[in-house]
């Protein structure tokens, strides 16, 4: 995973974590671009708290499970932080 311009990624601090969230839909940006991190991930990450920092993400998509385990190991020769596993899905409606 080759370091673009001033993105550093930073590290959790604890152990792995399963967490279910919402996207929102906002009507001014005609856009899902509200994603609320829940505060067992903030824990995980305290330096989101630092309202003054400003802060950069990273997404990256792979196609198929082969590019997926070459970017595993470049990022695991490279030693740097575990990336976030982020999937989509949809909520079931109640009936």
């Amino acid at each position: 995973m080759p370091q673009e311009g001033e993105f550093k990624p930073i590290a959790p601090i604890h152990e792995t974590l399963n967490i279910l969230g919402d996207l929102s839909y906002s009507e001014g940006h005609r856009a899902w671009n509200l994603v609320r991190f829940k505060s067992d991930l903030l824990k995980e990450f305290p330096q989101l708290k630092e309202r003054r920092e400003k802060f950069k993400y990273k997404m990256i998509m792979h196609r198929n499970f082969d590019s997926l385990k070459k970017e595993i190991t470049e990022i695991e020769k490279l030693k740097l932080p575990i990336p976030l596993l982020l999937m989509f899905g949809r909520k079931k409606v109640k009936e």
